[in-house]
C-alpha cells in the first residue's frame, strides 16, 4: 500500500473499525458470539482477516469493500448478542463487601468506559497481567499466592465480620 489514496482509505477505514468494534469489545469477547452464533463468530474472525490483508497488500478499493464489510460484521455481532440478551463477558467485576471498593478485571480496553458506565465512576479497572504483578511483587499478596497455589479452592473471607480488617 503505498499510495496516497490507498493510505488515506487505510487511515479512514481503521478509525471506523475501531469504532465499530469498541461497541462490541465493550460488551462481549469473540467467545461470547461463538456460544451464541458459531458462523457469525467465523464470518467475523476471517473478516478482521481480510481488512487486515487489505490494509497491508491491497488496493483503496480492496481497503474500503473489506473495511465496510467488517464493520458490518461487528453491527452483526452487536446486534445478535443483544438480541439473545448475552451478559457482558469482557471483563469481571468483584466487590470488597467491607470498603465497598469494586474492582474490574478485563483485558479488552474498550470494556473499561462500559464499566464504569454500568457500575460507577468508582471502579478500578486492572488487567490480568497487572494482577498477576501485584501478586508477584506485594509482600502481602506474595503469602495469598503461595497459599492459593498449595489450596487451589482457597478463597480469602472475613473471619470476624463485626471485626474491622
Amino acid at each position: 500500500m503505498t499510495s496516497d489514496r490507498g493510505l488515506a482509505a487505510v487511515r479512514r477505514w481503521l478509525g471506523e473499525v475501531s469504532s465499530a468494534a469498541c461497541a462490541f469489545e465493550s460488551r462481549w469477547t469473540l467467545a461470547a458470539l461463538r456460544r451464541v452464533d458459531g458462523d457469525l463468530a467465523r464470518r467475523l474472525f476471517e473478516q478482521r482477516g481480510l481488512f487486515d490483508q487489505a490494509c497491508v497488500t491491497g488496493t483503496a478499493e480492496e481497503v474500503d469493500l473489506q473495511g465496510a464489510a467488517l464493520c458490518r460484521g461487528y453491527a452483526a455481532a452487536v446486534q445478535t448478542l443483544s438480541q439473545a440478551q448475552a451478559p457482558d463477558d469482557a471483563y469481571m467485576l468483584g466487590a470488597d463487601p467491607v470498603s465497598g471498593l469494586k474492582v474490574a478485571i478485563g483485558d479488552q480496553k474498550a470494556a473499561a468506559a462500559r464499566v464504569r458506565e454500568i457500575h460507577g465512576e468508582r471502579v478500578v479497572w486492572v488487567t490480568p497481567d497487572e494482577c498477576a504483578s501485584l501478586l508477584a511483587s506485594v509482600e502481602a499478596f506474595k503469602f495469598v499466592g503461595a497459599v492459593k497455589q498449595f489450596f487451589p479452592g482457597a478463597e480469602i473471607v472475613d473471619r470476624y465480620a463485626d471485626q474491622p480488617s
